[in-house]
């Protein structure tokens, strides 16, 4: 039986309170679908939890312009709120795919975002990691899947940070100097050991989303084996304005295939005209060139990596034809 370290959980009633909190040996914890089990593992053994339970919940609205959604709320509210389906669908749709509904019932959209980057040989019982002999990202200095000490490529396995940034979304931070505001495509880094950046401390509060122009369609597709419970093999997250069957913005951002996130570049060149089976050929083949998964999950790569031509032709068809 897998057991959970000792530690003391502490309810604060607001942000701040909340941010005053925090120290090096503390955690926050919102659904704890992610933490709890990592910490069964053994990544990780905090002093203190502090549960995010008891603080106020701003739920989902529109407010000058743009989309606001309280981290705290949970992925199940995102994926049957009317006012997400209706002004930002993808988003929704990927909420919907995670996991399991007893997971999308206590998961947060905040802890989607932050998830913490997942690996074969880290994603273990302790006991699995030392019969191993560690690795880079935890008591290690080797990492197994690119075979050496330098680099960590555990990957990015959330299903609405690739939609997020296709909308081009922007993230509130509550930090220990005050509130500040950063484009979500500036909160991550390429290191698997340390892929936020975030200032000790800081708590994600709202997520800001621009209201789509007028034409606006997307779609969000996920590669797993049960369609269910199973994080991303690989994530395609699709977004875009039309007029009829032609493009005028495409945004392709590509997740689960390494530490970041990938978005596709030299989407303009389709963007002004019809966009013909030919050409959803040529963006897919894009997509296949520009998307390298590596072995830290589950999946051979190349197959990860020829299915992201496939998804995109399919979600490219629905979405032009729609």
């Amino acid at each position: 039986m897998l057991r959970l370290p000792p530690f003391v959980v502490l309810q604060p009633e607001t942000p701040e309170q909340a941010v005053a909190a925090w120290h090096p040996e503390a955690v926050y914890m919102a659904g704890g679908t992610d933490l709890l089990p990592n910490l069964k593992h053994g990544l990780g053994a905090p002093k203190q939890l502090i549960s995010l339970n008891r603080l106020p919940r701003g739920g989902i609205l529109i407010e000058a312009e743009q989309l606001v959604v309280c981290a705290s709320t949970t992925l199940s509210e995102l994926a049957q709120s009317k006012l997400v389906r209706g002004l930002a669908p993808p988003l929704a749709r990927a909420a919907s795919l995670v996991a399991s509904p007893q997971i999308r019932n206590a998961g947060t959209l905040g802890g989607n975002i932050l998830l913490d980057t997942r690996c074969l040989f880290y994603n273990q019982t302790a006991f699995w990691r030392r019969a191993l002999g560690h690795c880079l990202k935890a008591e290690g200095d080797w990492c197994h899947v690119i075979g050496g000490p330098k680099t960590c490529v555990a990957a990015q396995s959330s299903d609405t940070v690739p939609v997020l940034l296709g909308l081009d979304a922007s993230v509130e931070l509550l930090g220990a100097s005050g509130a500040r505001v950063l484009a979500l495509r500036d909160l991550f880094r390429f290191n698997g050991m340390d892929h936020l950046k975030l200032e000790p401390g800081e708590l994600l509060t709202r997520v800001f989303i621009p209201r789509p122009a007028p034409g606006f369609r997307g779609t969000y597709e996920k590669l797993r084996v049960r369609d269910s419970i199973d994080f991303p093999q690989l994530g395609l997250a699709i977004s875009g304005t039309w007029e009829g069957t032609t493009p005028k913005t495409l945004d392709i951002v590509v997740g689960a295939a390494g530490p970041i996130p990938k978005p596709i570049g030299k989407l303009e060149a389709f963007c002004g005209q019809e966009l013909t089976d030919e050409g959803i050929e040529a963006i897919a083949e894009l997509v296949r060139k520009g998307t390298r998964p590596n072995e830290a999950i589950h999946g051979d790569p190349a197959w990860r990596r020829q299915m992201s031509a496939v998804m995109t032709r399919r979600a490219l068809t629905a979405l032009r034809d729609a």
